[in-house]
C-alpha cells in the first residue's frame, strides 16, 4: 500500500468516526444524533413490519446524513412510509422538506403546528429568544438572510384523535407547550416514549445541569418555550406514562426503571395546578392577513390558547376597531410595514380574562380597552407594554373601541399637536369617515367653524353637523375656501395625505398649521414628509406642518392615558356619541374591510367576537 493510499484509508475511517450512527435503543428504534456534541438534536427511525417512519428531520444540511443511516439500516434507496414530528422548530424540521420530497413522502403535524409550517417568525407563536432576539434580527437584516424552512406542499395535518401515520402501535400525547402543537409519541406494549423537545436528557435550565455530564432530565429551553406553564404541565402527563425507554429531542436516552425515575422526579420540580395537568389549553378564533393584498387574504384560524406570561395581561376581546391603517397594512403600506402573516387590529376592548404572576395593575374580570396596534381581530389578545385602561362596565363596547382610536386621534390632533383655540376655523380631509367624524363632534364642542372635505354621498351628515361640506377635489376645495374664508383657516387637519399637503398649505393663513395624521404608507415617503416639516419650521412666521402618529405614546404613554380619561368621561356623560356605521361578526372582517375601501362609510366600523358561551 502506497503512503498516499494510506493517507486516504486513514482520512475515510476518521470521518466515519466523526460521523454519527444510528444506535438502536428499543426494539426496531433507532437513534441518531444529528452531531457529536451533547447539544446535538436527535432523530428517530422507527421500524413497522416492513417498512420505517422518519421521527424528527434535524436541521437544514442535516439531508445526507439522515438519508445514508436510512440505508444503512434499510438498504439502498430506503423510502419511509411517512416522516411525523413532534413539533416545527428548525432543529427538528429543518431536513423535513428536502426530504419529504426526495422520498415522495408527507411531513405529518400536530394541526396546532400548522401556522409555522411556511417558516414565518408568527407574534401569537414567538418564544422569549423570538421575541428578544430573531424579531430584532429580522428587522435589521435584509430580506432573506435568515433562511426559512418552508413546508408548503409537504406537510399534513394529522388526525389527533387517531393513529400515527406508518406505526401502528403508536399513540400521540399532546404536550403543547414548548411550540402550541407539540407532541410526543408513546408505544405502550413495551414502554418506549419519544418526548421531542417536551423533554431532554440535557439539562439546559441549571447550571448544574450545564456541567453534568451524566444524563439528566430536564425541561425543555424555557428561552425557547411558548408557553412555560403548559410545557411544564406536559411533563407531567409524559411522567404519568411511567416509560420504560426515554428517546428525548436532545442528549442520549434513559433506560429502565432509571427513565421513570427521572422523569418523575422532573415533574416534581415543575409542579403545575392539578386543573392545567387535565384541561388541553382551548382554542380561539383569529384573523390573519396571509399577504399583501385585497380583502381576500383576510383568513379567520384557530389558534392554541397559551397562559399570559409573567409581565401579560390575557384580555377576552369583545369588540375591536376597524380602521383605515387596518386596511394600509393589510396592503403592506405602511411606515413600519408588517411581516406576513400577521393579524390586523389596532384597538380592543372586553373583561381581563387571566393576567401573569407579576401584574398588579389589573385583576381578572376588570374591562379594559386596549391599543393593541396589531392583534385585535381575535378572541383573545395578550397584553404586555401597550396602553391599558380601566372603562365603565356599561358604556357600549362598540362606542369604546371608537373611542380608543379615532376619538384618541382627533384630541390629540386638536389639542396637542394643532393646539385650536375654541371659534377657530378649520378644514378637515375624510371629514366623514371614522377620525373625521371624531374631531367634528369635538369640533362642535369647542365652537369651531368647520370645513369637511369629503365625497357628496356625505355631505348630508357633515351638513347635518355644523360642518360647510367641500368635495374631494383638492383645486375645487382651495377654489372655495378662497371664497369662504379669504385670510384662510386657523389649521387643516389632514387624514388623507398625498396631494393634499399642498392644497392644505395653499388655504391655511400665515401661521397656520396643517397637520398630518394620516399613513403616508411607505417609510420614504414618510421622511420625505417629516423633511418638508423640518423646512417649514424654518420659514418665519410661514405656514406649518406637524404630524401625529398614534405610536408616540411609545416615548411617553401618559398624554395617551389623560385623553383616554378625558375621552370617557365625555362618552359616559353622552357628550360625545360615535358613528358607528356597522357592527360585523369578526369572522366577516374581510366583508368589513371591502365596506371601508368602497368609500362609502359614514363613521367607524366595529367587530365583535362571540360571547364565550356562543365562540
Amino acid at each position: 500500500m502506497t503512503t498516499a493510499e494510506a493517507r486516504r484509508r486513514r482520512g475515510r475511517t476518521e470521518a466515519s468516526r466523526r460521523t454519527p450512527e444510528p444506535v438502536e435503543i428499543a426494539t426496531g428504534v433507532h437513534q441518531l444524533p444529528t452531531g457529536r456534541s451533547r447539544w446535538a438534536s436527535n432523530v428517530y427511525l422507527v421500524t413497522s413490519g416492513t417498512g420505517w417512519v422518519l421521527v424528527d428531520a434535524g436541521w437544514t444540511g442535516h439531508q445526507e446524513l439522515i438519508a445514508t443511516a436510512a440505508e444503512s439500516l434499510f438498504g439502498t434507496g430506503a423510502q419511509p412510509a411517512a416522516i411525523v414530528l413532534t413539533h416545527i422548530h428548525p432543529d427538528h424540521s429543518g431536513a423535513a422538506p428536502e426530504l419529504a420530497r426526495r422520498w415522495g413522502v408527507p411531513v405529518w403535524v400536530h394541526p396546532d403546528e400548522l401556522l409555522q409550517a411556511r417558516g414565518k417568525l408568527l407574534d401569537e407563536y414567538a418564544n422569549p429568544l423570538d421575541r428578544w432576539l430573531m424579531r430584532p434580527l429580522l428587522k435589521l437584516l435584509p430580506p432573506g438572510t435568515i433562511q426559512e424552512t418552508d413546508m408548503t406542499g409537504v406537510v399534513r395535518p394529522f388526525d389527533p384523535a387517531g393513529g400515527v401515520p406508518g406505526l401502528p402501535g403508536w399513540r400521540w400525547v399532546p404536550t403543547p407547550g414548548h411550540t402550541p402543537g407539540h407532541v410526543a409519541l408513546h408505544r405502550p406494549e413495551d414502554g418506549v416514549l419519544l418526548t421531542g423537545d417536551a423533554v431532554l436528557t440535557v439539562d439546559v435550565n441549571s447550571v448544574r445541569g450545564l456541567l453534568a455530564r451524566a444524563p439528566r432530565a430536564g425541561g425543555p429551553p424555557w428561552i425557547a418555550t411558548w408557553d412555560r406553564p403548559a410545557a411544564e404541565a406536559a411533563i407531567a402527563v409524559l411522567a404519568g406514562l411511567r416509560p420504560q425507554v426515554l428517546g428525548t429531542g436532545h442528549g442520549p436516552p434513559l433506560m429502565g426503571p432509571e427513565a421513570a425515575r427521572q422523569l418523575a422526579d422532573l415533574a416534581a420540580r415543575c409542579p403545575v395546578p392539578a386543573t392545567m395537568q387535565q384541561t388541553a389549553p382551548a382554542q380561539y378564533r383569529t384573523v390573519v392577513a396571509t399577504r399583501a393584498g385585497g380583502p381576500e387574504v383576510l383568513d379567520v384560524v384557530s389558534r392554541r390558547l397559551r397562559t399570559p406570561r409573567q409581565d401579560e395581561v390575557r384580555v377576552r376581546v369583545e369588540a375591536c376597531s376597524v380602521s383605515a391603517v387596518d386596511v394600509q397594512a393589510r396592503r403592506g403600506l405602511s411606515t413600519y410595514p408588517p411581516r406576513f402573516p400577521f393579524v390586523p387590529g389596532y384597538a380592543v376592548v372586553r373583561a381581563v380574562d387571566a393576567v401573569g404572576d407579576r401584574v398588579t395593575a389589573v385583576t381578572p374580570g376588570d374591562r379594559v380597552v386596549v391599543m393593541t396596534e396589531k392583534g385585535g381581530y381575535a378572541e383573545y389578545v395578550y397584553v404586555d407594554r401597550h396602553p391599558l385602561l380601566r372603562v365603565p362596565a356599561g358604556l357600549d363596547a362598540g362606542e369604546v373601541v371608537a373611542v380608543a382610536l379615532n376619538y384618541l386621534v382627533a384630541h390629540q390632533v386638536l389639542s396637542r399637536t394643532a393646539r385650536i383655540r375654541p371659534g377657530q376655523a378649520v378644514l378637515i380631509t375624510g371629514a366623514a369617515g371614522g377620525i373625521g367624524t371624531a374631531i367634528v363632534q369635538l369640533g362642535q364642542l369647542l365652537g369651531l367653524r368647520m370645513y369637511g372635505a369629503d365625497t357628496a354621498a356625505k355631505h348630508p351628515w357633515l351638513a347635518d353637523h355644523g360642518v360647510v361640506p367641500l368635495g374631494v377635489s383638492g383645486e375645487d376645495v382651495v377654489e372655495a375656501l378662497r371664497r369662504l374664508d379669504p385670510a384662510g383657516v386657523d389649521a387643516v387637519l389632514d387624514g388623507v395625505g398625498g396631494t393634499w399637503v399642498d392644497r392644505g398649505l395653499a388655504v391655511l393663513h400665515p401661521g397656520g398649521v396643517l397637520v398630518a395624521y394620516a399613513n403616508p404608507g411607505t417609510p420614504p415617503a414618510t421622511l420625505r414628509l417629516i423633511g418638508r416639516a423640518v423646512g417649514r419650521r424654518l420659514l418665519p412666521g410661514g405656514r406649518r406642518i406637524r404630524l401625529y402618529g398614534t405610536t408616540s405614546w411609545r416615548l411617553d404613554r401618559r398624554p395617551l392615558l389623560a385623553a383616554w380619561a378625558t375621552l370617557y368621561e365625555l362618552l359616559e356623560a353622552g357628550r360625545i356619541r360615535p358613528v358607528i356605521a356597522g357592527r360585523l361578526p369578526l369572522s366577516e372582517a374581510a366583508r368589513a374591510h371591502a365596506m371601508l375601501e368602497s368609500g362609502d362609510v359614514v363613521g367607524t366600523l366595529v367587530l365583535l367576537a362571540p360571547a364565550p358561551d356562543t365562540a
